[in-house]
């Protein structure tokens, strides 16, 4: 198990995730109210998210038809990591979207030479969502290459390239 966890940190995982938990509950009632011709205002999605190698739980919130909020957790006996992401769509077509994002989190990993890491830093990038919309529209995939200031939990302590890839499904 990684030892990253003190009772200073376990708290401030748990402030974070009853936060994220409480702006998301506030929004459902909302989002009811979202007006069916703006297909992307005020969606929520839940589903798995990468910061490669390593898959966590993520909450998606569109805000509108280009702006996208996304909060992220991953946990395993290798990496802790968590944090908010902001999503811009540039592209839009009926099958795919073209996006940048900005991350900023918290990550704590091994790397490949057993260094710990643990430190606050930012990843940011580009994006491809699409959708198997004959299948189920509400299913969403994307694939993400971005720059980590921190570094990856497979390469050395440094900036690194990172890719990631996720799956949500959009319950709004």
């Amino acid at each position: 198990m990684i030892p990253i966890l003190s009772s200073s940190n376990r708290r401030r995982i748990l402030i974070f995730s009853l936060c994220l938990y409480a702006l998301l509950l506030g929004l459902c009632s909302s989002v009811s109210a979202a007006p069916a011709e703006e297909p992307y205002l005020l969606r929520l999605g839940g589903g798995i998210q990468s910061v490669f190698p390593e898959f966590g739980y993520s909450a998606i919130l569109n805000l509108n038809k280009t702006s996208a909020l996304q909060g992220l957790f991953v946990y395993n006996d290798y990496a802790l990591i968590y944090g908010g992401k902001y999503i811009h769509r540039f592209m839009h077509r009926a099958t795919h979207n073209f996006y940048a994002y900005g991350l900023i989190g918290y990550f704590s990993f091994y790397t490949d030479s057993w260094d710990l890491i643990s430190s606050p830093g930012v990843i940011t990038g580009i994006g491809l969502e699409f959708t198997t919309s004959d299948f189920i529209a509400n299913l969403k995939y994307n694939i993400e290459i971005g720059y980590s200031t921190v570094g990856s939990p497979w390469a050395p302590a440094d900036t690194t390239i990172v890719y990631g890839c996720g799956i949500h499904f959009y319950i709004f």
